[in-house]
């Protein structure tokens, strides 16, 4: 029987020494059928160049003559996949030779599961494995408690936990995005976004508890003012979700996490001495707070702040 194709989506900006690191990881899959787009938000020459040198037929190159950010990046390339699952490869991460062949024949077992997932290392600029950092990451997730196999319903771990690690470590059916809305203000958080497509109506995930890939966390992963708009991003998922009747039972959850997330945009001006912001912001993260240990560690982290800037 014929192996199902995959579309590898390789989304890249102006960072050509780590994707050619990572292009080769996909292309070294021992899982063959597949597709690989490398999706440049910077149309850039150089990177355009290296995909040519390659001169393999299973790459395709498209870049974007205006920047579009990684979330319309990544969702133009999807609508531009041949295959019947995509996965999402970041050109600073890396994979394991095996990650598709595990997680594809998972999918086509059971056309009642719309994702399959694993877990995944991390790595720092140089390709060392942080492995404390790993272990930390596993557990903040929550998948160091998922069983391995299927889950039906999945929704408090798209809702609330953010267990599926979407542009990271799965593999999802293409189907998900028929008809879905891609709004550019999921930006940064176009993953929660995704992993909503794929379970938020209640349809099955699969976790196979190894790791399959490697995320790399470096000096160029963000600046502030990206780690600002990507709360924004956050929040606007969240709220979305919010309306959605199928997520009513994590509703509380839904919103103390909006309210965490308002609450580190608070910390972060208050930091940095605007304090007008900072106040507007502290309004909004007690508002959508409902968990105690969360009040007091935002009142507490905001006392610290203002007592070192003001020591008098």
């Amino acid at each position: 029987m014929k192996e199902p194709t995959v579309t590898i989506v390789v989304p890249t900006y102006k960072r050509l020494h780590y994707l050619q690191e990572a292009l080769p990881s996909a292309l070294r899959q021992t899982y063959r059928d597949f597709e690989v787009i490398v999706s440049d938000d910077g149309a850039s020459k150089e990177i355009a160049d290296y995909v040519a040198s390659l001169s393999d037929p299973r790459i395709r190159y498209r870049g974007n003559v205006c920047n579009m950010g990684i979330a319309m990046n990544n969702f133009s390339a999807f609508a531009e996949a041949r295959g019947k699952y995509i996965a999402s490869l970041h050109d600073d991460d890396l994979w394991e030779p095996d990650f598709l062949e595990t997680l594809v024949p998972l999918l086509e077992a059971d056309e009642t599961v719309t994702v399959a997932f694993c877990d995944h290392h991390i790595i720092d600029d140089n390709g060392r494995f942080l492995i404390d950092h790993t272990e930390e990451n596993t557990r903040f997730y929550g998948r160091h408690l998922l069983t391995p196999g299927r889950h039906q319903p999945f929704l408090k771990a798209v809702a609330v936990d953010l267990t599926i690690p979407m542009v990271m470590a799965a593999v999802f059916r293409k189907s998900i995005l028929a008809g879905a809305d891609f709004s550019p203000r999921v930006g940064g958080c176009y993953d929660h976004w995704l992993a909503y497509l794929a379970v938020g109506k209640g349809q099955a995930g699969y976790y196979v508890p190894r790791r399959l890939t490697r995320y790399r966390v470096h000096s160029g992963s963000g600046t502030a003012s990206q780690a600002i708009r990507n709360y924004r991003n956050a929040i606007y998922v969240r709220k979305r979700l919010l309306q959605d009747d199928n997520l009513s039972a994590y509703r509380s959850g839904i919103r103390n996490g909006i309210g965490v997330i308002y609450g580190k945009m608070a910390l972060y001006f208050l930091s940095r001495n605007s304090t007008y912001r900072a106040r507007v912001l502290f309004k909004q993260a007690f508002r959508f707070l409902n968990r105690p240990k969360n009040m007091v560690a935002l009142a507490v982290n905001g006392v610290k702040i203002w007592i070192r800037k003001n020591p008098n």
